[in-house]
């Protein structure tokens, strides 16, 4: 039986010949991509490079970021593709509106060239503060420049105090540092800003007038009217908005009260000022003080007094005072001065006689002022929210009037 060979056979594979003017077009074209994509890459990263950067964010809420009157977006808000040059930034609330324009710089191999606005967007254009923060171009080195308002705040540089505002340096060293603007009788604002050479690193800083003293104290016989007098010109020329000042400061802050402490929730009921105004406790004019219904629950108030005028009441703001509250505060014409009981207290009765019920005591030394007479009993004013009798045996009466 025969037998088979199996035989591999080497065979070449077979190539076709492309001609030389095909290969010639797909060069060009493929050379024509590259161009078209690569001018396209290069388009990305310069326009990368045109762009500036801002952050921008209130505090105590939210608002809405807007450039160049267009909505960009809600704090706290960041974007690096501002268009570098003049641009209008507003930053609203929905009671308060803050704006600025700032020049842009564009980002390069180097810096990212970020303008930072932070607001406290307040209840007024006094009671706001804020700071802002950009760069402008300087070939003279690496500069500071801080200003403040109002001005003449005093500039602190990683807490070394170094000048006034406004205030420019250009001895630092490139780096950060802590910034800090104080001034007395206002909220101090701080901030950490980065030198860079070649550019002027610039600061604005609004700072809020406290509008209550750091602690506040009742007046003199009484329990519950505090004096929040300031010596501030552009605080006490409208008590209306210093009213939604306090208000707010106690909201955000918290105000300190003598024997009570830091309180955030709402420590006064009603305001009244230097002028004979009164307020309620949301900063609205009380118009008849002899017949509004919320004089009873006013526990709690306020005076917005001039330091200028003297220790208590003017004249005018006792008289309202009387009308709204029937309380009299401040230098009284005659006073009765507790003496001693063996008890360290005594007794303020309803009615002039020993039937009255007790309805507060009063301590042995203190001066209470003097209504009325009657017979051996006096009438008080015990505090903003008493008046009582008193035995005329253990009080000593003094007649200032005759002094």
């Amino acid at each position: 039986m025969p037998i088979s060979t199996l035989q591999t056979i080497d065979r070449k594979p077979y190539k076709k010949k492309i001609p030389n003017i095909f290969i010639y077009v797909v060069a060009v074209v493929a050379a024509l991509v590259l161009i078209f994509f690569g001018k396209n890459i290069f388009a990305a990263i310069k326009n990368l490079k045109a762009k500036s950067a801002l952050t921008a964010d209130v505090l105590y809420g939210r608002a809405e970021v807007y450039v160049n009157d267009e909505d960009a977006g809600t704090t706290p808000f960041e974007s690096d593709e501002i268009k570098p040059g003049s641009n209008k930034i507003s930053v609203k609330s929905a009671t308060r509106v803050y704006e600025t324009t700032i020049n842009f710089l564009s980002n390069n191999d180097k810096y990212i060239h970020n303008a930072s606005i932070i607001r406290d967007l307040g209840v007024s254009e006094l009671f706001s503060s804020g700071q802002d923060l950009w760069f402008d171009e300087d070939t003279s080195g690496t500069v500071l420049r801080v200003i403040s308002e109002p001005s003449g705040a005093s500039v602190f540089i990683d807490n070394t105090e170094i000048g006034k505002t406004p205030y420019t340096s250009a001895k630092l060293s490139e780096g950060d540092y802590d910034v800090r603007v104080e001034m007395v009788g206002y909220e101090p604002q701080k901030s950490r800003v980065r030198i860079q050479k070649g550019y002027t690193s610039n600061i604005s800083m609004k700072l809020f007038p406290m509008p209550v003293p750091s602690r506040v104290s009742p007046f003199e016989g009484s329990d519950n009217l505090y004096d929040v007098s300031s010596d501030n010109e552009q605080v006490i020329a409208d008590t209306q908005t210093w009213a939604k000042g306090v208000i707010y400061w106690n909201q955000t802050r918290g105000v300190n009260l003598e024997g009570v402490g830091m309180n955030k929730e709402p420590v006064f009921d009603y305001f009244i000022d230097y002028k004979g105004n009164v307020y309620n406790a949301r900063a609205e004019i009380i118009p008849d003080l002899s017949n509004d219904p919320t004089a009873k629950d006013a526990l709690r108030g306020a005076y917005l007094g001039r330091v200028s005028d003297g220790t208590g009441l003017t004249d005018t703001a006792a008289a309202s005072l009387k009308a709204f509250k029937n309380v009299q505060i401040g230098e009284p014409k005659t006073t009765a001065k507790i003496l001693e009981t063996g008890l360290g207290w005594l007794r303020v009765r309803s009615d002039p006689s020993l039937n009255g019920a007790e309805i507060a005591k009063v301590d042995v030394g203190k001066e209470y002022p003097v209504l009325e007479t009657q017979g051996d009993w006096v009438k008080i004013i015990a505090s903003e929210n008493v008046e009582g009798w008193v035995s005329k045996t253990y009080v000593e009466i003094t007649d200032k009037t005759a002094q």
